[in-house]
């Protein structure tokens, strides 16, 4: 059985009381650290994996693609051509166990068979004129990335209007995502109780549950598909259960305005947990069955979905790119010819997001990471396939109570379920729910503006058109899409509205921005809020290289000809102290006297 396809990460989870809820845009309180639960150490994507199961799709109007008992006799000429090369020794069988939703054959090796042998019977089953592609039905993972400081306190800074926040009060004035359905391919989901009144009926497609002492038990359920989309734990190899699949339908539409625990992008809307995943990733040919049904597709021997999803979330992977996963690629295509946008987590790999799939298929649109401060995220792939990125968190953020993290519904159980908790995670995983979760708000907006639903390229082009520039623009050579995802915005285009200028990015109090870079004259327009009575407000630039010059001035933006307060030292290190400044929106305005780069901004109003 394939490990997961992933580098080796730490995860870490951490169960904390059941605090209160604030009222939109404000901090919560701050609950109690009870719980550790052990690092996770996910298998090393370099290790060799066996396979044992194959895709295999014959040409439309072929013999097999009409009549089903001639796959077998197709299957047999390939196991027989394969024994006996140099690489593929003793006794092998193929069997058909199944027609997938895009028709093509789900196909079974008799036993493990390590990389050498695998290529000797794609190569086999290739060589039939009547094969369309085979290939490897490989492993899918979660792509989740967890917090190594638990015991720190929840705010949902990735929700609120912060410097790398999506905006999410100003989309709520107009949709909560009412009347829509997001579909979350993945770990299934707990019936936690922030989450619970938003789980409408899903499946679980997870089919390979270990009928035989050689087969692997990746359902952990003890039988295959069913109804029961109920996440049981997803441990593997003596490392815990994430909960995954939780956290992320929480992130996308946990109950709000409820007194209770965190909220949700789009918490009018209703999520259909869809279980993909199980012990150590999930099968290829599930996952494609998974997205078809999804989207209201017919799959044999299992009921049409009666609420078929206007949006699927997937925050999930593997290696190879989509050019390897035709099966994919195919059942990707069918959701978005059935109007249904399909949204997933680019990688955690920190390469070009074209060498993974779902991530690099055509018609997806493929988030990437950023942190607290609207940066790019250390781990986040890369690369032309992004469309746009949003807050998956980074540590090294230095974010203060929340330590950049995405905090959602979890559970603190180490293997089969436990208490509900709250959860710090982080990764693209968490980037692509918030995403999601603004288009089930777009398109709530649009259908309730009288505008009718937004078809996936509608979709796609106002996301795009939507987003707030990066405060801090990312490398040349990892570019991560068009800039910050912002619900308000997006809303507002679905609606039908023009946009004003995106606002400045605001600065969180207290909390630096790191890894400014720019050219001579290049200038970069920040602003925050100083509240009523603050004695001091204190404004910065500090560290890196180069030189550059400091502008303030409040309710308006300054420059270097106007501006009422200014820092002009040779190099980095820039302060404008004011004592007791006017209440109100601040700017400041950093220029590039020469080239500079790695800069902090920093802004303390107290």
């Amino acid at each position: 059985m394939s490990h997961c396809f992933t580098t080796k990460v730490g995860v870490l989870a951490v169960a904390i009381s059941l605090g209160t809820v604030p009222m939109l845009g404000h901090a919560a309180d701050v609950p109690v650290a009870r719980a550790l639960v052990p690092l996770r150490q996910l298998p090393d994507a370099s290790a060799v994996a066996p396979v044992q199961r194959f895709i295999v799709k014959y040409k439309p109007g072929s013999a097999p693609a009409r009549d089903r008992s001639r796959v077998q006799s197709s299957l047999r000429a390939a196991s027989a051509g394969a024994i006996g090369t140099q690489s593929v020794r003793g006794t092998l069988g193929l069997q058909a166990l199944r027609r997938g939703a895009t028709g093509a054959e789900i196909v079974a090796a008799s036993r493990p068979l390590d990389a050498a042998e695998a290529q000797v019977v794609l190569r086999q089953l290739r060589q039939d004129p009547d094969v369309l592609y085979a290939q490897v039905d490989g492993i899918k993972h979660a792509l989740d990335l967890m917090p190594n400081d638990p015991q720190l306190p929840v705010y949902q800074w990735d929700l609120l209007n912060t410097v790398g926040g999506i905006y999410g009060p100003q989309a709520w004035e107009h949709s909560t995502g009412e009347g829509v359905v997001v579909a979350v391919l993945d770990t299934g989901s707990t019936p936690h109780a922030d989450l619970k009144d938003n789980l409408i009926p899903g499946y679980d497609f997870v089919s390979w549950y270990g009928q035989s002492p050689d087969e692997p038990d990746v359902a952990g359920d003890g039988d295959g598909r069913d109804p029961d989309a109920t996440d049981p734990g997803d441990w593997c190899e003596g490392s815990p259960s994430s909960w995954h699949g939780t956290h992320v339908a929480g992130t996308v539409a946990a109950m709000t305005n409820n007194g209770l625990d965190v909220a949700g992008t789009a918490w009018g809307a209703k999520v259909q947990p869809v279980r993909v995943l199980g012990h150590c990733g999930g099968l290829t040919s599930d996952i494609a069955d998974a997205i078809v049904w999804a989207a209201g597709g017919k799959i044999d021997g299992i009921p049409v979905n009666p609420t078929p999803a206007d949006v699927i979330n997937m925050s999930l992977g593997g290696g190879g790119g989509c050019e390897e996963d035709s099966v994919t690629q195919e059942a990707i295509d069918f959701a978005v010819s059935r109007g249904t946008t399909v949204v997933v987590a680019a990688g955690n790999s920190n390469a070009d997001v074209s060498q993974f799939s779902p991530a690099g298929c055509n018609n997806v649109i493929a988030v990437g990471a950023t942190g607290v401060g609207g940066t790019i995220a250390s781990y986040t792939n890369f690369g032309s396939g992004v469309a746009l990125a949003a807050p998956g968190g980074d540590p090294s953020s230095n974010a203060g109570l929340s330590q950049g993290y995405i905090w959602s519904t979890g559970n603190d159980g180490k293997t089969v379920a436990g208490k509900d908790a709250l959860v710090g995670m982080m990764g693209t995983s968490m980037a692509a729910p918030h995403v999601a979760g603004i288009v089930a708000l777009m398109q709530s907006a649009a259908v309730g503006a009288g505008r009718g639903a937004l078809t996936p390229a509608q979709v796609h082009e106002l996301l795009v058109a939507s987003v707030r520039p990066f405060p801090v623009p990312p490398p040349v050579d990892r570019p991560i899409g068009a800039g910050l995802a912002d619900a308000g915005r997006a809303v507002q285009l679905a609606l039908g509205n023009d946009l004003p200028e995106p606002p400045a990015p605001e600065l969180q109090n207290g909390v630096p921005l790191q890894g400014l870079a720019g050219a001579n004259q290049q200038s970069f327009l920040y602003r925050i809020n100083v509240p009523a009575g603050a004695r001091s407000l204190n404004l910065r630039t500090l560290g890196g290289r180069g030189d550059v010059s400091l502008y303030a001035a409040p309710g308006v933006e300054p420059s270097a000809e106007d501006a009422p307060y200014r820092s002009l030292h040779a190099g980095t290190a820039e302060a404008i102290v004011i004592g007791s400044p006017q209440p109100g929106t601040w700017y400041l305005r950093v220029v590039g006297e020469a080239a500079f780069s790695e800069v902090s901004v920093l802004a303390i109003a107290r």
